[in-house]
């Protein structure tokens, strides 16, 4: 008797998304907007790549807008897996400036030197994790929910409305608006 597990193995391969790693063509970017979900890992190396660790461009789309701003997109519909796990990681000697929309996380690793200036932003949930980076100047805004964990030498500026917190490390001069709820707090 034969078993019927086969067919299902070769029918679920069929279906699920690419495992393997997939490098992603892209002109030169200085921001990374992530939509609509996924984990994005910014870590320092000599040029500027994209890769896609777990996930596929095919249910993902990447776009470098004429302002150098690096779109990426899910857009899940009914050709996505249940529970699509979107992982990319982002190359570039410096850290660009972030934004996530309609959830997702950006994280930024060790191993970038002193930045004069990081932009992040966070609208309708989702989370930026740029402490393992110090800048002299930080923007940061959250609007209808999120976080944003950031470390600054020199200045903050944070923005927060209709809920979301900015939480910072260091010594900066500090200059805030918040309305709606939320909080701009100091960690360390």
């Amino acid at each position: 008797m034969r078993s019927i597990v086969p067919i299902f193995i070769v029918a679920f391969a069929a279906s699920a998304p690419a495992l393997a790693a997939e490098q992603i063509p892209v002109a030169h970017f200085d921001s990374v907007e992530l939509k609509g979900g996924g984990d994005l890992y910014i870590v320092a190396g000599p040029v500027q790549r994209v890769t896609v660790l777990n996930g596929s461009s095919q249910l993902t789309s990447f776009r470098v807008r004429r302002q150098g701003q690096l779109e990426i997109v899910t857009a899940c519909d009914a050709r996505c897996p249940h529970n699509y796990n979107l992982r990319i990681q982002v190359e570039s000697p410096q850290v660009p400036d972030v934004a996530v929309s309609q959830g997702g996380t950006i994280v930024a690793q060790r191993g970038f030197g002193l930045q004069q200036q990081i932009s992040a932003a966070v609208s309708e949930g989702g989370t930026i994790d740029l402490r393992a980076v110090e800048a002299e100047s930080v923007s940061a805004a959250v609007n209808a929910g999120g976080d944003i964990f950031v470390r600054a030498r020199e200045s903050l500026s944070a923005a927060v409305h209709n809920g979301g917190d900015v939480h910072y490390s260091g010594h900066p001069a500090v200059s805030m608006a918040v309305s709606g709820g939320g909080d701009v707090r100091r960690d360390d």
